[in-house]
């Protein structure tokens, strides 16, 4: 039992000699920094990812449209846009002619931006979406 405190001992005496035991040492050497050149501003508009603004598509019926499917969300977030479906006549409802003004503008958008075919590719990336997830569309 002496033998163990004496072993005990003579090894935390060793280890206070040196610090490397006890605490890091600091780097010596220089770590390259973030900032490369001098002449860009880091924290400048210009430099930071834009925004990405989500349009909206709306529809009457809501049978190709897969609501809480995440899949299908992202594949239309990934094109810019997102169903809405269009509710019954309330009050406070918006006119229809507001709804055309909206789907012609997104429409147009993506026509330009995602190809004059961007309705087949969206459809066709929604029914991967069904086979793989088999969450079903009226």
């Amino acid at each position: 039992m002496m033998f163990v405190r004496f072993l005990m001992i003579a090894i935390l005496l060793v280890g206070i000699g040196t610090t490397d035991v006890w605490a890091q040492n600091p780097l010596a050497e220089d770590l390259p920094t973030r900032k490369v050149d001098k002449k860009v501003k880091e924290n400048k508009r210009g430099n930071f990812p834009a925004a990405k603004r989500i349009r909206y598509i709306y529809v009457k019926k809501g049978k190709k449209v897969l609501y809480g499917n995440p899949c299908a969300q992202q594949v239309t977030h990934s094109m810019g846009f997102e169903y809405g479906i269009e509710h019954r006549p309330e009050p406070g409802f918006t006119p229809w002619w507001r709804r055309f003004k909206t789907n012609t503008t997104t429409k147009t958008i993506l026509f330009f931006t995602k190809g004059p075919w961007w309705k087949s590719t969206v459809n066709k990336k929604l029914s991967q979406c069904v086979q793989s997830s088999g969450d079903r569309r009226g």
